[in-house]
């Protein structure tokens, strides 16, 4: 039986043309230079802030270059010898030509692994698309696994981790990367708690209030919009790691609370109000001696934002949601709006994370001669999808304090979970000839 893709000429060609492009793409991805970027340390394997978003990034980027290099024909010392050369040739001209970039050997492993895992998917293709019975089972073992552990970390990233220290209050200050507020502030809290612009007297009764969902309120002038994010309020501890945060960006209302992201070096999730702001400061409708009302409020089911002027005011309500995790892997912040857009891509996140589910455990039911063929081949993924349902989308949740999975996330997993079958179904029934 043949597990392995064999690199017959045509395959070659593809490989070659994977390989070239692939390069091409990494180049482009880390050979230019950034601006405010400063470097580290070079022997740290997670590094900075987001190192958990950019060790994601580093595998995802190098995967198709390990794809081109086995569809090439490569054997796979060489192949992963090629990654390593080729990442550590990136990050020498990093570390010494290339302004703003940071050179670390966890860039070196992270692609050097990305290089691996491509060339693996590449060369035992037939392995993991026309599995047998008993690699299928372990597929859909590893695969369940993988997902419970992917539920684990999303809700995680969304759970509110708030740590035990001194915290400190920062009104509308020059902070870092920062752009400054160029309102005024006039009066601050977290609930019943008023923020200083120095040390909190009682950082223990602020962390309750606002691990209780207590909002984080200011009272503000008008000011113009700016293009990046400017803090309002923000609250820090004594390790610099920011607890709270109300800023503006144009003329949208910014919030967030750390949550267990900050602790994956994940992209911290931040949520919008959008039009809280007037779009010129002091124009006819909006004197700079207008007060803006903002709050923003972070409790287990969801985050309220709320805009208020002496005439209008503007709400919103986002439901905390494990599917929304893909906006904590993205190279960039993404600004949580609760858009009908951004359900659409959290539902179909849903779906694809569980199509691999669906397609081995389908093949579970069938043996080596083909026997059991059919609509009943789709039974194990459907009763197996239950326990692994009941786990993911309610125990999880409950685990770390948010809602279970709505009605529309159950569908879109059980969509996923029957795209996956089909799948299976039309590759097992075709017939398809393997490669000899």
């Amino acid at each position: 039986m043949q597990t392995t893709v064999a690199p017959t000429p045509h395959v070659r060609w593809w490989g070659l043309t994977i390989t070239i492009a692939s390069l091409l793409a990494i180049g482009f991805a880390t050979m230019l230079p950034e601006r405010g970027q400063h470097p580290g340390q070079h022997f740290c394997l997670v590094c900075g802030s987001f190192g958990g978003v950019d060790a994601l990034l580093n595998i995802i980027l190098f995967v198709p270059l390990g794809i081109g290099l086995a569809l090439s024909g490569f054997a796979g010392k060489r192949a992963l010898l090629a990654a390593f050369g080729v990442s550590v040739l990136i990050e020498t001209a990093q570390l010494f030509f290339i302004p703003g970039r940071d050179a670390t050997i966890g860039d070196v492993l992270t692609n050097t692994v990305g290089g691996g895992c491509g060339f693996a998917l590449a060369r035992y293709a037939w392995t993991w698309l026309r599995p047998s019975q008993r690699i299928a089972s372990i597929l859909t073992i590893g695969w369940a696994a993988a997902w419970l552990a992917i539920q684990s970390l999303a809700n995680y990233g969304f759970a509110p981790s708030l740590p035990e220290s001194p915290y400190y209050g920062q009104l509308a200050r020059a902070i870092g990367n920062f752009a400054v507020f160029e309102g005024s502030v006039i009066a601050s809290g977290v609930g019943d708690v008023a923020i200083p612009n120095s040390i909190f007297p009682d950082s223990h009764a602020l962390r309750l209030g606002l691990i209780n969902g207590a909002p984080v309120e200011a009272t503000v002038t008008a000011a113009q919009p700016t293009e990046k994010i400017a803090p309002i309020v923000r609250i820090a501890d004594s390790a610099q790691r920011e607890i709270a945060l109300l800023a503006q960006q144009g003329t949208t209302l910014v919030f967030a609370v750390r949550s267990g992201a900050a602790v994956l070096r994940l992209r911290r999730p931040l949520f919008a109000l959008p039009d809280a702001f007037p779009a010129e400061a002091g124009s006819a409708s909006h004197s700079r001696s207008d007060t803006l009302s903002l709050s923003g409020g972070y409790t287990s089911e969801s985050v309220a934002m709320a805009a208020q002027t002496r005439s209008t005011i503007k709400r919103t309500r986002i439901p905390l949601a494990a599917s929304r995790s893909w906006a904590l892997v993205l190279p960039f912040d993404w600004l949580i709006q609760g858009t009908r857009g951004e359900s659409i891509l959290s539902l179909m996140w849903t779906a694809v994370l569980l199509i691999p589910f669906g397609y081995w455990a389908t093949y579970i039911n069938w043996n080596r001669s083909g026997e059991r063929r059919g609509f009943a081949a789709l039974t194990p993924p459907f009763l197996a999808m239950l326990p692994l349902f009941a786990v993911g989308f309610v125990l999880v949740p409950h685990l770390f304090h948010l809602p279970n999975a709505s009605p529309a996330e159950l569908f879109w997993a059980f969509l996923g979970v029957l795209i996956g079958s089909s799948l299976a179904f039309v590759a097992r029934v075709s017939k398809a000839a393997r490669p000899s």
